[in-house]
């Protein structure tokens, strides 16, 4: 890896608008249903590495994920329901590939929240993550580049699900759930939810749902 991946750190988290809460916490056998949307039809063989990826990484907290796609055929809603949106286009840049550096704070993703809940929506902003991962995988095969790009898109999901299972603003020092991501961190085989995240990920809901909207900001934590 080359120093300037180290250089690339980017703020995961911003706690977007709020939107009503759509799932309680999860059931007891752990199973989460995940909606994947997208404006745009997504790489096929970069959405296959996110799912087994996240797939992984909850499995270290006995977690099942079940996946849907909005608008589709759906089976019965008995587990922990959650929407994730893919923005952009998600797949590894190419290389030579034109892309403006990525600033210092940008976000990777975002997760609403609503009167101090984190709530089961949340988004993946690909643009920001090819910006970020571009210079590593330009002498990476296309196969293989496809296949990290997507692991990459999983532990930004699996950041994501960890504050939305946890209904944790906060962040742990290091692994999935620390604040900040470089492109080393994505891309390293060795990288995930630590046991103090997962652990949190089981703890009670200490809040309730009743609500007024407010928008907080977790940038720069």
């Amino acid at each position: 890896m080359s120093a300037r991946l180290l250089a690339a750190l980017v703020c995961l988290l911003i706690f977007g608008p709020c939107i009503g809460r759509a799932g309680s916490l999860p059931s007891p056998d752990h199973k989460v249903v995940l909606y994947l949307r997208s404006e745009q039809p997504q790489d096929a063989p970069t959405v296959t590495a996110m799912k087994r990826e996240l797939e992984i990484q909850l499995k270290a907290g006995d977690y099942q994920i079940e996946w849907r796609s909005l608008g589709g055929s759906n089976g019965s809603e008995d587990g922990f329901i959650a929407i994730i949106e893919l923005r952009g286009t998600c797949h590894a840049p190419k290389p030579g590939a034109t892309l403006n550096r990525v600033s210092t704070g940008a976000s990777l993703a975002s997760t609403a929240v609503q009167d101090g809940q984190v709530l089961p929506f949340s988004w993946i902003y690909c643009q920001t993550l090819s910006e970020m991962l571009a210079p590593a995988l330009a002498s990476t095969k296309s196969g293989q580049r496809d296949f990290l790009y997507g692991r990459a898109m999983g532990r930004v999901l699996a950041h994501e699900l960890y504050h939305v299972l946890s209904n944790e603003r906060e962040h742990e020092n290091g692994g999935v759930a620390k604040s900040s991501f470089s492109a080393s961190d994505v891309l390293k085989d060795d990288f995930t939810l630590g046991e103090s995240a997962l652990l949190r990920m089981h703890a009670p809901d200490p809040g309730d749902d009743d609500a007024a909207d407010a928008e907080e900001s977790a940038a720069g934590r």
